[in-house]
């Protein structure tokens, strides 16, 4: 700014010292956090970015505290857990209702008796706004009993009645003199008035707040590396729908490397609950109120929802985090296991139980084995993952006391040293001994960490047990506000765009060739977008990348993907799937329910049309893929909830841009702290140009002077970087102007061109005036309906005619306006929608039938819709070209398009996302109702049950041979490579003059394995070297040497190994400090050379000779016994027999403890077609002993 000359520009650090200043001010601190696995992270505390949304007239104007009843549901405040709370549950919701309006200001609280301004006593329970009414309560009536003298609630039912008729409080009627006495038998909080909140008050307003929080794995960087961070965002749900769209009310809350999701949480629910109040300043009411939060759902994607709601996740037997749906295979397959996977009314999971069940885990890890916890959680589908931390940590430490106590021959109990002890005895003091063990891990898990332990207070009842967010999720610690099992709801954008839909796109596109994908690139192109808020389809790019797709691109498919699919390009089955798909995905994006029950009702024969047809497809495709099943829960969570828009996430995909923006401008030092503090700095900034107030250092509340607080309603650049958006620019029924080239302004008869119709006769300004004036007539770019669509010439539209109030579909053909755009008309080509759906893709035919059009004003013109044309019936073909538009410019190469027939015909698209409610209560119920798939749901699924129980077996012993013929065919790789792992080296074979190359390895294995481990030192190495010729190093190429274990000579068969190395260094084995080297002369290699390469094709088995193949064995021990060898020691001989080399070891004095008896060997000769294929020999060698086998 200075380089360009501006006045008055502060210097860098000015500008930074200002900052800070503002900063302290406003007070958005950035905490420390330490999880219990002892990871570290800051992090911006909700209440501390919520309180702002009081203090900024831009936001406070929006929040709403009280539930809303009697309307179309289109909010979190509408759907039932808002609404519909129990009654030890009242005082989760809004405590105090004041009328704001009216002075005095008095406060009314719930549980508190009041009087009505009849005279009349009641007790509210809960606020909440009626339509049509407005503030309202309902309540228990309360009358006086002279007799008894108390006051009793005289109508147990609940009565409705407006807030505005209550005339005096508690704290009133106390002051008149009155004393209040109710019996005994009445409810525990009659006899706490006045409201225990009103000490915490002191007089201020209170509010509760609903938080909707969201976590997820994010990149931090904009690379195609991974650079994982765990972040956590909210968002205040009191405000409407179409706020928490917007990225202004996005609030980052904390990120980390290092400490997961469910650590991070901790923050959070620290922050939040029912008796953690916090101050802030009302800038509506002008004073200072207190306010609390309560987290109320948990949007993300799937897995992040199986680790908020400690499950095994979507791999497991039961791989539904809401219900206990799944099991073993032959569960799943039987006519009821099977039958369960397509409903949501399986056994839900609930907190308490999996509360259990993680607590049962760490109790069990105290016996030392793992196999156990696997077991545990595979039987019930629950594993927690801070949870598994301590799992592992103490069943490492209850196996080091274990061996103090049970195998140290000198720490072990007493007991146990006693020989006279065995049998079932000795088996009773060994289980006694681990269940001590058992109890003190359990006894040390409950006091870790150390310092949280230390801050319970004596008389906790939590000092005694597992305790969440120390030991396990620490969702589960608020079971009155937040249920994690029925809280994480079905989430659209990730369960069924990048589920169910990606499902279908890739069962169609698995299937194509080149042609197919062609003719469909074709197709598609060329489908309309126009009333669909979508940008033109990029075909070729959706068809080169089609296995991977991002959501934005399912979107187009979902809606315009169904059209293409006729001309037997797909199985008449697929096309059944994309029908159910789309009409599906069309009612999912709902923004507003206004009869939830038919909702709810035609929502499930939609969602079960697609499970039944991919189960027609693939029975077991419902039992692999656990996001089909999650779709059938869905109907819970719109009613528990509201649509199913309001929890989905593309909002927070969508503010990840600004959190990778933070992240690579960071230190890269301390990431966590750094994003915190830029974005709490952002936060300071938006609530400070906004509008908002705050805190000076002089105790008073400021704002930011008037040019600051108008610079971002006059700037839209600003308003985009902050996310901000206005929606009151669109105002229904008005028109914009084409530029100036193209208004053409002509006289009506030349402005509608070879339109004969006539002008119209009820313009506003023509005041009764002939209609048949001169006057010049403008074209224009667009009309905003009365919906607030842009609605253009050739849009599709829903309007009423001007005689009758019947609802008409058209398409624009002109937009006219008279100068300055007053008096615009609009010119409609009105079309029949036909009684029938069109039989192929069973949506609305849209027909023309004659050639009138219709003149509307702009109040009349509805809303906008897409249709697209039949290409099927009115055999469309891809005969057209257009030009290639590159670089804004248009090219001369072109394309191929589908050239449309002038036919009439066109489908009304009930695939389409943009006001899908809107056209299906405007259509006849008959063209619009959901038409079951299968009539017989049960039988077919039992059928298809049955199916399964044949097929899945043989599946799975598919699925098992494949994966081994993948292991061996990798082993096989990776030897060719280590044999030669320098192609341009010559191997033996060439050296030696052979012509195939074709030269059988020789591969001697020594099988090492230890079957007696208490008498034995562990092993320190394996040592195996060759003299002269290098032979164990593979120098040549001819020979290697390969060790690992075979069961018994019995059992040795001809081997053809495939998984060696072409070196052998020191490696160290657990229990032995047995050295083996094996010794081959020089003289032996070349004999065996010359028998692989010359005798082989003159005998048909391979002939070794024990003269020739001179094998010398040293067999060295180290430990406290000294060393043998047997050169000095033993004796070696051998036999053959044609087939088989037999030999045996003996030792001329006493040899080690572990190696009793003779050392016995043998070497198979190995031959045949199948082993010069392969190109491999192999001589196995065992060797066995009776206190030690050298055996596998």
């Amino acid at each position: 700014m200075k380089g360009c000359g501006a006045p008055d520009v502060p210097s860098f650090s000015a500008l930074r010292k200002k900052q800070m200043e503002l900063a302290r001010e406003v007070h958005i601190e950035t905490k420390q956090h330490v999880s219990p696995q002892s990871n570290v992270f800051y992090a911006n505390l909700p209440s501390e970015t919520l309180k702002l949304d009081f203090a900024n007239p831009l936001v406070r104007p929006h929040i709403q505290v009280y539930p809303e009843v009697g309307c179309p549901v289109s909010e979190f405040y509408h759907g039932e857990k808002w609404q519909h709370v129990k009654d030890d549950e009242l005082d989760l919701n809004q405590l105090m209702w004041a009328d704001w309006v009216n002075a005095p200001h008095k406060h009314f609280y719930i549980k508190e008796l009041a009087e009505l301004r009849d005279g009349r006593l009641i007790i509210p329970l809960k606020w909440l706004v009626e339509r049509d009414v407005g503030e309202s309560f309902d309540g228990h009536l309360v009358a006086y009993n002279s007799t008894t003298g108390e006051f009793e609630i005289s109508d147990k039912d609940v009565v409705r009645v407006k807030a505005t008729e209550l005339s005096a409080n508690y704290l009133d009627l106390k002051a008149r003199g009155c004393s209040f006495r109710f019996p005994e038998y009445a409810s525990e909080w009659t006899r706490e008035m006045p409201h225990p909140v009103r000490k915490i008050a002191k007089d201020r307003p209170t509010f509760t707040l609903r938080l909707m929080c969201w976590s997820d794995d994010v990149s931090g960087n904009k690379t195609k590396q991974f650079n994982a961070h765990h972040n956590i965002y909210v968002e205040n749900i009191n405000l409407p729908h179409q706020k928490l769209q917007q990225e202004y009310f996005v609030r980052f809350c904390s990120t980390s490397q290092h400490a997961s999701s469910s650590e991070q949480m901790e923050a959070v629910f620290n922050d939040t609950g029912e008796d953690r109040w916090h101050s802030a300043y009302d800038c509506h009411l002008e004073q200072e109120i207190l306010f609390r939060i309560i987290v109320h759902v948990l949007p993300a994607d799937n897995p992040q929802q199986s680790e908020h709601c400690s499950h095994i996740g979507s791999k497991g037997n039961f791989s539904c985090r809401r219900c206990k749906a799944g099991g073993t295979s032959e569960v799943r397959e039987s006519n009821e296991g099977y039958k369960a996977m397509f409903s949501p009314d399986g056994t839900p999971r609930t907190h308490a139980g999996t509360v259990k069940e993680i607590q049962d885990q760490l109790y069990a890890a105290g016996l030392g084995i793992q196999d156990t916890i696997e077991e545990m959680q595979t039987l019930t589908g629950v594993k927690d993952k801070l949870a598994q931390y301590w799992i592992d940590i103490v069943i490492a430490r209850a196996r080091a006391l274990q061996a103090v106590h049970l195998s140290n021959p000198i720490t072990k109990d007493e007991r146990l040293k006693d020989s006279k002890l065995t049998g079932e005895d000795r088996k009773r003091v060994k289980n006694e001994i681990k269940e001590n063990i058992q109890r003190e891990c359990h006894a040390w898990l409950v006091k870790q960490p150390p310092d949280r332990y230390c801050a319970l207070p004596e008389d906790s009842p939590l000092r005694n047990v597992t305790r969440p967010g120390d030991h396990f999720n620490v969702l589960f610690s608020r079971p009155r506000t937040l249920c994690p099992h029925c809280d994480t709801p079905c989430e659209i954008l990730h369960t069924f765009s990048l589920g169910g839909k990606k499902y279908v796109w890739h069962k169609t596109t698995s299937e194509w060739d080149a042609k197919k994908d062609e003719v469909y690139a074709i197709r598609l192109r060329t489908s309309s977008v126009d009333g669909l808020l979508l940008s033109p389809v990029r075909s070729d790019y959706i068809l080169r990348y089609k296995n991977a797709l991002v959501g934005k691109h399912f979107k187009i498919l979902q809606q315009v993907g169904a059209f293409h699919l006729h001309g037997g390009i797909c199985p008449d089955l697929v096309v059944d799937l994309w029908k159910a798909s789309g009409e599906l995905g069309a009612m999912l994006w709902y923004h507003s329910i206004s009869d939830m029950e038919q909702y709810l009702a035609d929502l499930e024969i939609l969602i079960a049309n697609l499970l039944d047809i991919w189960a027609v497809i693939d029975p077991n495709r419902i039992l692999t893929k656990s996001k089909l099943h999650v779709l059938s829960h869905l109907l819970q969570d719109i009613r528990r909830f509201g649509p199913a828009v309001l929890y989905s996430t593309e909002i927070f995909e969508c503010w990840n841009a600004v959190f990778r923006f933070c992240s690579i401008l960071s230190n890269h030092q301390a990431p966590s702290r750094d994003i915190a503090v830029t974005l709490a700095g952002m936060e300071r900034f938006k609530h400070q140009v906004s509008g908002g107030w705050w805190c000076n250092t002089d105790g008073q509340y400021v704002r930011a002077g008037e040019n600051v607080r108008t610079f971002l309603h006059s700037n839209p650049a600003l308003q985009r970087r902050l996310g901000w958006v206005d929606p009151e620019h669109l105002v229904a029924g008005t028109v914009k102007l084409e530029s100036q080239a193209k208004q053409a302004p002509s006289t009506w008869v030349n402005a509608m061109e070879f339109i004969q119709v006539a002008p119209p006769c009820n313009l506003p300004s023509l005041n009764g005036q002939d209609c048949e004036d001169q006057r010049l007539w403008y074209h224009c770019r667009y009309i905003v309906s009365q919906s607030k669509d842009i609605c253009k010439p050739g849009s599709w539209v829903f309007f009423q005619e001007n005689t009758e109030p019947v609802v008409v579909a058209g398409r624009i053909l002109k937009i006219l306006a008279s100068a300055n755009g007053r008096d615009p008309i609009v010119v409609i080509e009105p079309f029949d929608i036909s009684s029938e759906r069109d039989v192929f893709l069973n949506m609305p035919v849209l027909t023309r039938h004659d050639s009138n059009v219709s003149l509307v004003l702009p109040k009349d013109i509805l809303f906008l819709f897409n249709a697209q044309h039949d290409c099927r019936m009115t055999s469309c073909s891809p005969t057209g070209k257009q030009h290639v538009v590159q670089e804004k410019t248009t090219t001369a190469r072109t394309e191929t398009i589908i050239a449309h027939t002038t036919a009439e015909r066109f489908l009304l698209n009930m695939h389409a996302i943009h006001n899908a409610a809107l056209i299906r209560s405007t259509l006849p119920r008959y063209l619009t109702k959901p038409i079951p798939y299968l009539q017989d749901r049960h039988g077919k699924h039992c059928e298809l049950a049955a199916v399964l129980r044949k097929t899945g077996p043989v599946k799975c012993a598919q699925t098992v041979a494949k994966a081994a013929e993948t292991r061996a065919r990798n082993k096989q790789a990776k030897l060719t490579k280590s044999s030669n792992p320098n192609p341009e080296q010559p191997t033996a074979a060439s050296s030696l003059g052979s012509t195939d190359g074709n030269v059988p390895q020789i591969f001697l294995q020594v099988p090492i394995s230890r079957h007696d481990t208490t008498s034995t030192p562990p092993m320190q190495n394996l040592d195996t070297r060759t003299s002269g010729a290098g032979l164990g190093r593979c120098r040549w190429n001819v020979a290697k040497l390969s060790l690992y274990p075979i069961c018994c000579a019995e059992e040795l068969a001809p081997i053809v190994s495939s998984s060696s190395t072409s070196s052998f260094s020191a490696r160290a084995l657990p229990h032995s400090n047995l050295v083996v080297r094996l010794y081959m002369d020089l003289i032996a290699v070349v004999l065996v050379l010359y028998f692989l390469l010359v005798e082989r094709y003159r005998h048909r088995h391979l002939i070794v000779n024990l003269g020739i193949l001179a094998l010398h064995v040293r067999i060295g021990w180290k430990g406290d016994c000294g060393s043998v060898g047997i050169q000095e020691n033993g004796r070696l001989s051998a036999a053959f027999d044609g087939r088989i080399m037999r030999g045996q070891l003996t030792f001329k004095n006493d040899p080690p403890a572990t190696l009793r008896g003779p050392l016995h060997f043998c070497l198979l000769q190995l031959s045949g077609v199948s082993m010069y294929n392969t190109g491999s020999v192999v001589i196995g060698m065992h060797i066995r002993t009776s206190g030690l086998s050298l055996a596998h």
